[in-house]
């Protein structure tokens, strides 16, 4: 038989270790991803959807705001400041998930599968060049999420912009963890068919001039 002194000294200590700084905690920590068109995020109408399966294209550089260069998740509480979650992150760094999101909706959209990404070798043959300039591209505390983002459409042998447009876009964070990967998911969605549809006029007035 136990003797009741020792029982209550094992449960002590017992009780110290679990609530020892050493101990081991739970860990919440969630993972997300941005995802492409048809995976998530609205896919475009099949009438929108040109044959331009011989276009090559060349996207980037895009580059990012530092602010969103992290890993934990960012949510923008107003105009001068921003929070950074302790539990949510991006599964990989958000420009480069978004640089491949980027890359596959555009090859879904121009049904192409000649798309390089920046820096690319000098005798690779480019068609067009896109470089995105992200100014924003985050949800808010009033559920929307939002992208800022100004892109150029470029020759790829002359260097000549051929077009250049901003594109401000947001949607409504869906409920659920994964909400705001979601949202950014349309938004990045969004940007891509404005950029698709552009380099489909191109391509067809390109076609226009040399026929």
């Amino acid at each position: 038989m136990r003797h009741p002194i020792f029982a209550l000294t094992a449960a002590l200590v017992l009780g110290a270790a679990a609530c020892s700084p050493l101990a081991p905690r739970p860990d919440h920590s969630k993972f997300f991803l941005l995802s492409p068109i048809g995976d998530g995020a609205a896919a475009p109408p099949a009438a929108a959807t040109p044959v331009t399966s011989q276009l090559a294209l060349g996207i980037g550089p895009i580059s990012f705001p530092d602010y969103l260069r992290r890993l934990p998740v960012v949510t923008t509480t107003s105009p001068n400041q921003i929070t950074l979650s302790s539990d949510r992150y991006w599964a990989e760094p958000l420009a480069k998930n978004f640089s491949r999101v980027l890359e596959e909706n555009l090859c879904i959209l121009l049904n192409t599968r000649k798309i390089e990404t920046y820096p690319w070798a000098h005798n690779i043959h480019i068609d067009y060049q896109v470089i995105v300039g992200i100014q924003r591209f985050d949800t808010g505390a009033d559920g929307q999420s939002q992208l800022v983002a100004r892109w150029v459409v470029k020759d790829s042998i002359s260097g000549r912009d051929l077009y250049a447009a901003e594109t401000r876009c947001g949607s409504p964070v869906p409920s659920g963890e994964a909400g705001p990967s979601a949202a950014l998911s349309q938004d990045l969605a969004t940007l891509s068919m404005e950029i698709a549809s552009q380099i489909a006029q191109l391509s067809r007035d390109r076609r226009t001039i040399s026929s």
